[in-house]
């Protein structure tokens, strides 16, 4: 069997950025999954994205393919901000920058990546193997999903996480009880109030944090206050826009520190009319224990003014993301074993490459090392340039499992670009 050069698993924002830099760079390469799926399949229907317009690109090299292009294209006026983008929108983009800067997408998901005779081994779904040299990891966030102990116990048809809501007449006329106050939250419980449902959302916080509309500066303000992917202001800036100099100015200790509780819970501005004076908010209140009784859920709370019990038909558990390497399933054990670790999460180079030589980890499970923006769509623009240098870099054939000089800083610009 003729091993793949590059395998990229995984065809949302990050794994089809990738491909197409590797496409433009000549690499040779597949990308394996379904486009988007998580997207399409997952998401509940009705959402709109979060990230401002400017800032919600897939990305290839030279920005021909960007979303205010694909509406240009379709006659549609294009604000950079202020303009949330539905979901339904943001999937007929996907599909236009696959057809255009990706290409063909080999349509199966793999399920397991060791290492075999100096290549690595991917066992695919549909009980083929294949092989490739190198492979970029880009799974995306729905391996990391988290459930509260205290909800496992609960039957799936009790307790989804908010990326499992997809199609919500299911929940027309039943009672549900949202866990979270962050974005995907409070849409969560907007969406299902306006769908029919009886709504209440349980938040730990005393407050919503409710982020506003985007100012249209004058180039004074421009100055004072930029604009970036993460927010306006210098330090979402700096977040947004030089992730390899943030990568090696700190020490691993606080790279995590500010991952873990940086960007916390916020609401978009144009939920707020349909949550505050709508949704029931309890606020202050926390999760005590979760059990069946008589066919529904009852849900234990402390709160401020002591214990107190909810009966409800199903619970949305939209309580965020547990980044750990040991949570990348399709990693056979062996070979995770051999990735050197930052406490739980993997050590990368500057260029996003493991320990194990040609094995590269974007996304999400990066943003421990690149910061907040792997979290992002927005970071693609850092990730994909920065693999597909390596990779062309790299010797096509395999190599040993030791730990490669990549490891040492590059000779690299830190503000590294297309």
């Amino acid at each position: 069997m003729q091993p793949i050069d590059t395998a990229i698993i995984g065809a949302g924002p990050y794994g089809l950025s990738v491909a197409a830099h590797l496409r433009v760079a000549g690499v040779a390469h597949e990308i394996f999954g379904e486009p988007l799926e998580s997207w399409r399949d997952f998401m509940p229907q009705g959402m709109k994205l979060k990230s401002e317009p400017f800032a919600s690109n897939l990305w290839d090299p030279a920005r021909r393919f960007t979303y205010e292009n694909y509406i240009a294209e379709k006659g549609i006026a294009y604000r950079r901000v202020n303009d949330p983008i539905p979901i339904e929108r943001f999937l007929e983009y996907g599909q236009w920058f696959r057809r255009h800067a990706v290409g063909d997408v080999r349509r199966v998901k793999v399920r397991r990546v060791a290492r075999a005779d100096g290549a690595f081994s991917l066992e695919l779904e549909d009980g083929t193997v294949s092989k490739a040299r190198r492979v970029v990891l880009a799974t995306g966030h729905m391996g990391f999903r988290h459930v509260p102990d205290e909800l496992k116990g609960l039957p799936d048809e009790m307790c989804l996480h908010s990326t499992a809501l997809h199609d919500l007449r299911q929940f027309a006329g039943r009672d549900v009880t949202v866990i979270g106050g962050g974005g995907a939250a409070l849409e969560s419980a907007a969406l299902l109030h306006e769908i029919g449902a009886t709504t209440r959302l349980v938040a730990r916080g005393k407050q919503i944090t409710w982020n506003s509309l985007t100012p249209d500066p004058n180039v004074i303000e421009r100055l004072r206050t930029p604009e970036a992917g993460l927010g306006p202001g210098w330090r979402c800036w700096a977040v947004s826009e030089l992730p390899f100099l943030y990568r090696r100015m700190f020490e691993p200790a606080k790279r995590h520190r500010f991952f873990l509780n940086s960007w916390g819970p916020s609401g978009a501005w144009w939920l707020r009319d349909r949550v505050e004076g709508t949704i029931d908010l309890l606020l202050e209140h926390q999760i005590a224990s979760a059990q069946v009784a008589d066919g529904r859920v009852r849900l234990g709370l402390t709160g401020p003014a002591g214990a107190t019990e909810i009966l409800t038909d199903h619970v949305v558990a939209a309580t965020g993301f547990d980044v750990a390497l040991e949570r990348i399933d399709c990693l056979e054990p062996t070979l995770r074993a051999q990735i050197a670790r930052e406490g739980p999460y993997a050590r990368l180079s500057a260029n996003f490459e493991t320990s194990v030589n040609g094995l590269f980890i974007v996304g999400l499970p990066a943003a421990p090392v690149f910061g907040p923006v792997q979290r992002f769509m927005f970071g693609a623009k850092h990730a994909a340039p920065a693999v597909t240098k390596a990779l062309k870099r790299s010797r096509a054939h395999a190599q040993t499992d030791q730990v490669p000089a990549a490891l040492d800083e590059p000779k690299l610009n830190v503000l590294q670009r297309d």
